[in-house]
C-alpha cells in the first residue's frame, strides 16, 4: 500500500510540473515538439528530421514563437525504443509529437497515455488510424504502385510479364502497393508473387531462388514492394541492364543500382514532406488553435529514373546535412 501511495503521489507531482511547464511556454509563447521515426539507421527518418527542423524554423520566424524540437527516433542498436521516446517527451513536459508508430501493443498504449495525457500527436507513414491523434499524414501507396508498373510497362517486351517481391506478411501500405500495380498492369501481366522476409539477405536469396525455378524464363521484369534488396552492395543475380526492375520506396543507397543498370526506376516517397507538413500541422494547431482540415493529409509519391536522378540526388544532400 505504501509503493502505491507513493506511485500516486510521484504520478500526480510530474503531473503537477508539466501542468505548470506548459503554462509558462503558453505565456512566453514556447512549445516543445518531439519528431519520433521508426529507426535513427534509416536515412529516410532523417529527411522525415529535416522536413520537421525547417517547419519548425519557418513557423518560429511566421509566428514569433519558439519552439523546441527534440528528436528522439531511437538508435535500435542501443536498446532505444519508441516507448521510451514517448516516456521522455512525457517526463520532459513535452506540447505534442509527430510520430511514425511501430505496430506493437507496447506503443500503441504509451501514444493513448501521451494524448490522455494532454499532447497532441500528428502521425504519419502508417496507415493504421490512431484514435485521437491530430491529424495523420501518408503517401498514396496505391497510386505508388501505379507509378510503379507504368514505369516498368514500358520497359517489358510485348505480352511479358512481371514477378513481384513482397513481404511474407504484407502490412497496409504493401498490400496498397499491389493493388495499385494490378490497376496499372492487370492480372495477365504478373507471373508470379515471390514473398520474404523484410530485410536485405532474404530478400536476395528469395529472388535468386525465383529466377533459378523460372527455367522457362518467363519472368520479363521485377517490381519489388520494398526496398529491402537494396539495403546493400548490389546481389541480384542478373547482369545490370539484362531486366527491367522497379522499386516501390528509396533511400540514398538505391542510386548506385539506378547508376548501374540494376534498376529501370524508383517509386520515391515524400520523406521530407511527411516532416514539414506534420509540423505545420501540429503547430497551427497548438499556437492558432486550429484543426487540420481535412485530418488526412495524402501526399502523392514520383518517378525517380536517370533524367531526373540527379537533382533528386541533391535533395538527399541537402536533407542529410
Amino acid at each position: 500500500m505504501r509503493t502505491f501511495l507513493l506511485l500516486v503521489l510521484l504520478i500526480c507531482q510530474i503531473g503537477s510540473f508539466r501542468s505548470l511547464q506548459a503554462q509558462n511556454r503558453e505565456i512566453l509563447a514556447e512549445l516543445k515538439i518531439g519528431v519520433i521515426g521508426r529507426s535513427l539507421a534509416d536515412p529516410s527518418y532523417q529527411a522525415v528530421h529535416s522536413g520537421a527542423r525547417d517547419a519548425a524554423r519557418a513557423l518560429s520566424q511566421s509566428y514569433s514563437i519558439d519552439v523546441e524540437l527534440r528528436v528522439l527516433t531511437p538508435q535500435l542498436s542501443n536498446g532505444q525504443t519508441q516507448s521510451s521516446a514517448l516516456g521522455q517527451l512525457l517526463i520532459e513536459g513535452a506540447d505534442g509529437f509527430i510520430i511514425s508508430p511501430e505496430i506493437n501493443s507496447e506503443v500503441e498504449e504509451s501514444i493513448r497515455f501521451a494524448i490522455e495525457e494532454g499532447q497532441k500527436a500528428v502521425v504519419f507513414e502508417g496507415l493504421k488510424p490512431v484514435a485521437n491523434a491530430l491529424a495523420q499524414v501518408v503517401a498514396n501507396e496505391r497510386a505508388a504502385g501505379r507509378q510503379a508498373g507504368k514505369a516498368i510497362q514500358s520497359k517489358l517486351p510485348t505480352r511479358g510479364r512481371i514477378a513481384i517481391l513482397t513481404s511474407e506478411q504484407p502490412n497496409e501500405a504493401e498490400l496498397a502497393r499491389l493493388d495499385g500495380l494490378r490497376d496499372a498492369l492487370g492480372y495477365k501481366r504478373i507471373e508470379c508473387i515471390v514473398t520474404c522476409q523484410p530485410n536485405y539477405r532474404s530478400a536476395n536469396e528469395a529472388i535468386r531462388l525465383a529466377e533459378e525455378k523460372d527455367r522457362g524464363h518467363l519472368i520479363k521484369g521485377w517490381v519489388f514492394l520494398n526496398d529491402w534488396p537494396l539495403r546493400g552492395a548490389p546481389a541480384l543475380p542478373w547482369p545490370p541492364g539484362k531486366l527491367p526492375c522497379v522499386a516501390i520506396q528509396s533511400s540514398p543507397a538505391t542510386f548506385i543500382y539506378l547508376d548501374e543498370g540494376y534498376l529501370s526506376a524508383f517509386v520515391a516517397h515524400p520523406y521530407y514532406d511527411w516532416g514539414y507538413r506534420s509540423m505545420e500541422m501540429l503547430i497551427q494547431s497548438l499556437y492558432r488553435k486550429q484543426s487540420p482540415e481535412p485530418s488526412t493529409l495524402v501526399l502523392g509519391t514520383r518517378v525517380i529514373n536517370k533524367d531526373n536522378a540527379e537533382a533528386y540526388r541533391r535533395e538527399w544532400q541537402e536533407w542529410l546535412n
